[in-house]
């Protein structure tokens, strides 16, 4: 079964990887038992993966492209969103542990492991996963050894398919108002999320830059006629 399965899901692999989620079968080292883990890798290189571990525990993983000579911040853990969506400060996670070992997240030199949910239950989608099931594109802002700060955006095209594959659930269904709605984010969805890019620059950059920032916001905001689409070209003009 899992043999058939292994050559439906990871014949089209080479062409899958680049462009959408696919799910893929891997060999639990001690058990020998089969594993399903849904990942994409861009065509930037960027990765991101899911996979459930044996204490039913759901991980994520988020990997820089490997040709960048770069290595990912020991320091600060990476914020994530889905398109109109609010932020996920990973950040968070360190107010969650107990001890001096980190449990809840893991940090090596191109990536994060980080837990998306303690214990799954069969035939449930846990709440964090839904977004991902339903989204459009993952944002992921993270930041180098050296202090830079990076954006990588993620498609989550198939990723309905492929996490319901992971979890043995049906993909969810998405209605067509709600799929509209969706694609159009406000005018304050827009704000908030550069107004949080403004504040990122107080730790990668200088007050300066913060200062330049914090004008433009209102430049772009005070304008008339203004709609959220305007308001973002003008947010992302160039100087």
């Amino acid at each position: 079964m899992f043999a058939a399965f292994l050559l439906a899901s990871l014949a089209p692999r080479v062409q899958a990887q680049t462009i959408q989620w696919y799910v893929e079968v891997l060999t639990d080292p001690i058990t020998k038992a089969p594993v399903l883990e849904a990942r994409i890798l861009t065509r930037k290189g960027y990765r991101f993966h899911f996979q459930k571990r044996d204490d039913n525990s759901l991980w994520a993983e988020f990997r820089m492209p490997r040709h960048i000579e770069k290595n990912i911040s020991r320091k600060r853990l990476p914020t994530y969103w889905i398109d109109g969506r609010d932020p996920v400060n990973l950040e968070s996670l360190k107010e969650l542990e107990v001890g001096f070992k980190p449990t809840l997240y893991d940090i090596t030199e191109k990536g994060v492991h980080f837990i998306i949910w303690g214990a799954l239950k069969r035939g449930i989608v846990p709440p964090p996963l839904r977004d991902f099931m339903l989204g459009d594109t993952l944002h992921v802002r993270y930041w180098t050894e050296t202090g830079e700060m990076e954006q990588a955006d993620i498609p989550l095209k198939r990723a309905n398919e492929a996490i319901a594959q992971m979890l043995n659930v049906t993909p969810l269904n998405r209605a067509p108002e709600v799929a509209e709605q969706r694609r159009s984010e406000t005018f304050e969805t827009v704000a908030r999320h550069y107004l949080d890019f403004c504040d990122e620059l107080r730790f990668v950059g200088s007050d300066k830059d913060f200062d330049v920032c914090r004008d433009r916001f209102v430049t772009c905001s005070e304008a008339p006629d203004q709609s959220e689409e305007s308001f973002r070209e003008c947010l992302n003009k160039s100087e």
